[in-house]
């Protein structure tokens, strides 16, 4: 069994920027970007890393980014990991 667990805020800020990223991508283009702070560096990392980053995290995705993955995904629950699974899927599969 997987063990839930909770994401630092600057961790879960990534990955809703990473929903952004996501449902702005257009067919064709290149997988977006996103930065990510470690030892107060910030780096860029694609989107599908940052759903790596929240694989495990029980914590309720605000509203907002819900329905925006909602209404292009399906998803199964309004947790950050189940919408990062969802998403990372669409974005493996060929754009």
């Amino acid at each position: 069994m997987l063990q839930s667990s909770h994401a630092p805020s600057h961790v879960r800020q990534t990955f809703l920027d990473a929903v952004q990223a996501f449902v702005d991508w257009n067919d064709g283009e290149p997988e977006p970007m996103v930065g990510f702070e470690v030892d107060y560096v910030e780096h860029q990392i694609p989107i599908s890393k940052a759903c790596t980053l929240v694989w495990n995290c029980t914590d309720i995705i605000p509203g907002s980014e819900y329905r925006s993955l909602a209404d292009v995904l399906e998803i199964k629950r309004q947790t950050y990991a189940a919408c990062a699974r969802a998403m990372r899927a669409a974005i493996k599969q060929p754009h």
